[in-house]
């Protein structure tokens, strides 16, 4: 019997956004804590499996970290070398709100490559389905630039990856998070083959995206659903919102693979 994969590497909790005044850097003015998007957010995750009795259960899948060529089906190559030059220093900032120090350029492509290789674990028939726990994390970041925590499209870089295979033609991408999957929508906004369906609070970040009436454009006009929810809705509004809306929609499209951008910060 075929197992649920698990995706997990130590250097994942190596990438370090430094302190923070919340999600702003550091002005002398007032005391720094740690970023919001720090090792122990996943780390704890990680622990609760483990506590739980859940990992034993799981496939381990190791993660094969991305090569520049498959992020750059995603990224521009000025932005991939810039992150590169940037985390073979001191660090920096990918964009908007995103710091990372040294090293992080590596542990960004390991990121990536996590959800490839999980993505392709599953293709293969290794496990049934599968779970990446991954860091930084990716659904906001754009072509030339981070933004929100992300430095590379994670999930946007495995789509294209896998769209490569001849048993793939269809891919949908589900992303329930408290904020918009603008970096996702942008990589398929004209693409009919990739149905982008994102889960979030209404003009919470990024502040001009992720209104319902961003369909796509051109030939991906329709295979892009946003769906806004009033802030302080609860576990009912998202059952309503799968139930009335996702479901329906991907039994509609009948994609050959449904990969989930998994938000835990809703």
């Amino acid at each position: 019997m075929k197992k649920t994969g698990f995706v997990w590497h130590e250097k994942y909790m190596w990438h370090d956004t430094g302190n923070a005044l919340g999600v702003l850097p550091p002005n002398g003015e007032f005391q720094p804590w740690v970023h919001f998007e720090n090792p122990e957010t996943k780390r704890r995750l990680k622990n609760l499996m483990d506590a739980y009795g859940l990992t034993p259960k799981l496939e381990p899948i190791h993660p094969i970290a991305a090569t520049v060529e498959q992020v750059q089906r995603v990224h521009t190559a000025d932005y991939i070398e810039r992150i590169r030059s940037m985390s073979a220093d001191k660090g920096g900032n990918a964009g908007e709100s995103t710091p990372f120090g040294p090293g992080s350029y590596e542990i960004a492509l390991l990121a990536a490559g996590g959800c490839i290789t999980a993505a392709h674990s599953i293709l293969d028939g290794l496990v049934t389905n599968a779970y990446a726990l991954v860091r930084p994390c990716g659904h906001h970041a754009e072509a030339d630039r981070g933004r929100g925590f992300c430095i590379f499209s994670n999930v946007a870089i495995a789509v294209k990856d896998i769209l490569s295979r001849d048993d793939i033609s269809r891919v949908a991408v589900v992303d329930w998070d408290v904020h918009h999957g603008n970096g996702t929508e942008s990589a398929f906004y004209d693409n009919p083959n990739v149905l982008t369906i994102s889960i979030h609070e209404d003009s919470l970040y990024p502040y001009n995206r992720g209104a319902i009436d961003d369909m796509g454009e051109g030939a991906g006009e329709g295979f892009n659903i946003n769906i806004p929810l009033p802030p302080g809705c609860g576990g009912g509004a998202y059952h309503a919102a799968m139930e009335r809306i996702v479901l329906p929609a991907l039994e509609r499209f009948k994609p050959d693979m449904i990969l989930v951008a998994s938000g835990l910060d809703a």
